[in-house]
């Protein structure tokens, strides 16, 4: 076992923060059967410790037992910004050359823990199904322990919504910079620049896989992004940046159109912020995810979009690594779920309509469900930008 060094970064959180949600983990790992928990997920891991890494998809885990102290088993690599990120005091490590599989089964074994309530994260991206397999081989059988931490994620507390609010501010700097590069004869790459540098200005940490910058005929495909395609006039650009503050995100989706604007971009722009509006003033404690899909759904199909828009309203945000900022996973707003919403639920609320292969227009907001509805975390003029 290892000693924290005198040199650490600020914990963003404050010590009763964690010892809370600590508490809490335990309590849900009871009623689980399990003594012994093994997290795998950096988002998790971070979550619980405050363990910030760019090598996090390293073979890690944090090992949480009922009682006594957790500690991380790390790669030796990784040893001294782990002691410099967490509050955790003990470290077990691994070199390169070892069979880290193997140092696992020591370590548990060393504790006496072994066939003896032993859980672990079987949904992990960064633990293959082959790895996982192994990891049971070794350690003689697991409980299930997925979505143990997750179950804590899901209610942001006062100190992550101001963490939130902060990534927000970041986002919002970089759709200012990207509508300001925007123009017919620069690249998607120059206006991704742009929007980089001032989120970097404003004091993001690193990312997971924006900005976000795709136009004209390429924005009405999903999912595509800067490619260094010249803009031109009569062009949509759909901007989608998630500002990161210690490792907390604030999405942002905006929409540009090189004039002269077509009239169907303009109807489609129209109908995307309506469903917007619509799906915000139905969040409030105790309504179901579906029925925020539905108000969302309903501008949309009313206008006759409805093939064109195929996917959930919206989904849970918070801490993340690559390759996604959102919490989907925990839960998200979508068709005929029965989920409740609870206060101190954050989501990223993205419609977007395409025409394929032509154009898009989508607008979004992070917002937080309060004590009594709705709270918008992000500030930005809800509206098409129209650039001359």
């Amino acid at each position: 076992m290892t000693t924290q060094p005198q040199s650490k970064i600020p914990l963003p959180f404050s010590k009763a923060e964690y010892d809370n949600r600590l508490a809490a983990l335990r309590k849900r790992m009871g009623e689980r059967g399990i003594d012994v928990l093994l997290v795998f997920i950096p988002a998790n891991v971070l979550y619980l410790t405050g363990y910030v890494t760019i090598g996090f998809t390293n073979f890690q885990a944090l090992i949480v037992p009922r009682t006594g102290r957790p500690f991380l088993f790390i790669r030796e690599m990784e040893r001294l910004v782990a002691q410099a990120t967490t509050w955790v005091e003990d470290f077990d490590i691994f070199a390169d050359d070892d069979d880290p599989m193997e140092r696992l089964r020591a370590v548990l074994a060393a504790h006496d823990w072994l066939g003896k309530g032993l859980g672990a994260e079987m949904n992990g991206g960064f633990v293959s199904p082959l790895m996982m397999r192994e990891i049971e081989q070794r350690l003689g059988g697991l409980k299930d322990g997925s979505g143990l931490v997750e179950a804590g994620r899901r209610i942001k507390s006062t100190e992550e919504l101001a963490l939130i609010r902060s990534a927000c501010r970041v986002t919002e700097a970089g759709i200012t910079a990207a509508f300001d590069a925007i123009r017919a004869g620069t690249t998607e790459n120059m206006v991704a620049a742009a929007a980089y540098t001032a989120m970097m200005a404003a004091g993001a940490d690193f990312f997971v896989n924006d900005p976000i910058v795709t136009s004209g005929w390429r924005s009405g495909i999903p999912h595509t992004t800067f490619a260094n395609r010249t803009l031109e006039r009569g062009d949509t650009v759909l901007l989608e940046f998630g500002g990161c503050h210690r490792r907390y995100f604030g999405p942002l989706m905006r929409t540009a159109v090189i004039g002269p604007v077509k009239p169907a971009i303009e109807k489609m722009s129209g109908v995307v912020v309506e469903a917007l509006n619509a799906a915000i003033a139905a969040i409030r404690p105790g309504v179901t995810s579906g029925s925020v899909d539905e108000a969302c759904r309903r501008p949309i199909e009313a206008a006759g979009y409805e093939p064109y828009f195929r996917k959930r309203t919206g989904y849970s945000v918070g801490s993340a690594f690559a390759p996604t900022w959102g919490e989907g996973h925990i839960i998200s707003l979508r068709k005929d779920d029965p989920s409740l919403l609870e206060p101190g639920m954050v989501f990223h609320m993205p419609p977007a309509l395409r025409m394929p292969h032509q154009y898009c227009v989508g607008f979004s907001e992070t917002v937080a469900v309060t004590e009594t509805g709705c709270e918008v975390l992000t500030r930005y003029p809800r509206e098409l930008r129209v650039v001359q």
